[in-house]
């Protein structure tokens, strides 16, 4: 037995090298990897290495986790969308993507979804530009013993034989909310493009890293009809939801031009300015902003006022035009000073790190 073989995670080769391991880990490691193995003639995009001094199940565990984070550093450039999602797929390829946090849910829709349809994934979903999904179908990672690593099991072993289709195109991403108290018939409600977007962007690995990302998932989600969070106590209660959802066919995406930043207006000392930003996405009564952070990328939606305060500071405006701007566009508050009220939210602002306080615009101009 080969003690080396590659795996298709989220559209990159790995290689998964057990040569430190025995004959009998590598078989485990083989079968567990069964559904994702790779058998192109691609060299291997990234390596993950199994060491010898981690007991087996660990050593299984572990490396679930390796392959996904070579993979997605990989790709973390790319036009993809990597969600931190469950995805399954009927027959004719279109995939329902469940997205939701670690240990909440996503394994276990995905098993027992599996029984009707095609898995795709329980940990990572890819999606280009057009749609089109890229399947990760590592091993379930399933909770066996309190305390104990996950097991790691291939689905094709424990019933889940659907054939995955050649070609996988998203239909719906939904924002799955399981708990012991929600409702015992589940309940599905549409989320608007913000509320998704500060729900979907922690769940999405190097937002940051790819082009006008908040406009590519907008774009995405405007095809499928919209994000939707579904609400459920039982996950055996949401097979009519999960069928109901597959049945529409998504629209063509949209193609997305990427925004351009703005000029800081120079003539201002005493001027607030935007802080420097990866995306912005303009809706009706707000704005979704995306910074890089040390972690990677925080998406800020801002309503209220904060949408005209983003608006006058695009070039560069003084406390006093940014007051203005805000009184014309909201009208003189009933209670209190405009000038006060303002001045907070554009503390707030500044404290979350989308503008730039006088001091700090000014070393922009100098630079």
């Amino acid at each position: 037995m080969s003690d080396r073989f590659l795996v298709n995670a989220v559209g990159a080769v790995v290689e998964i090298d057990a040569s430190q391991r025995d004959e009998n880990f590598r078989a485990r490691a083989l079968a567990a990897w069964a559904d994702a193995l790779y058998e192109g003639d691609r060299p291997a995009d990234a390596v993950a290495v199994v060491l010898a001094d981690t007991e087996d199940a660990a050593a299984l565990s572990a490396l679930s986790t390796e392959v996904t984070i070579k993979a997605l550093a990989h790709r973390r450039h790319d036009p993809v969308w990597m969600l931190h999602a469950a995805g399954l797929a009927t027959d004719d390829g279109r995939v329902i993507v469940l997205s939701a946090a670690s240990g909440t849910g996503k394994t276990t829709a995905a098993r027992h979804l599996a029984q009707r349809y095609a898995y795709v994934s329980d940990e990572t979903i890819g999606i280009d530009d057009t749609g089109r999904v890229v399947p990760y179908r590592k091993p379930l990672s399933v909770i066996e013993r309190e305390a104990a690593p996950k097991s790691q099991l291939a689905l094709s072993s424990i019933g889940g034989a659907h054939t995955l289709p050649d070609e996988l195109h998203v239909a719906k991403v939904v924002v799955i909310d399981r708990s012991p108290d929600g409702p015992e018939q589940p309940e599905i409600e549409p989320l608007d493009i913000a509320d998704a977007l500060a729900l979907l962007g922690p769940q999405t690995s190097y937002l940051s890293d790819g082009p006008a990302p908040l406009q590519r998932i907008a774009a995405l989600l405007a095809a499928t009809g919209g994000a939707a969070r579904l609400r459920y106590r039982e996950v055996t209660s949401i097979d009519g939801i999960i069928d109901d959802l597959l049945a529409v066919a998504p629209a063509p995406v949209p193609p997305v031009i990427a925004r351009t930043a703005p000029v800081v207006d120079a003539s201002a000392a005493d001027a607030y300015c935007r802080a420097e930003t990866v995306d912005e996405l303009v809706l009706d009564s707000r704005v979704a902003v995306l910074r890089r952070t040390p972690s990677g990328g925080q998406v800020h939606v801002l309503d209220g006022i904060g949408p005209t305060i983003w608006t006058a500071a695009a070039g560069g405006s003084t406390l006093a035009q940014i007051v203005d701007a805000v009184v014309t566009a909201h009208g003189e508050p009933a209670d209190g000073d405009p000038a006060s009220i303002v001045q907070t939210a554009v503390q707030v602002l500044v404290d979350d790190g989308l503008l730039l306080p006088p001091t700090q615009t000014e070393t922009v101009r100098q630079t």
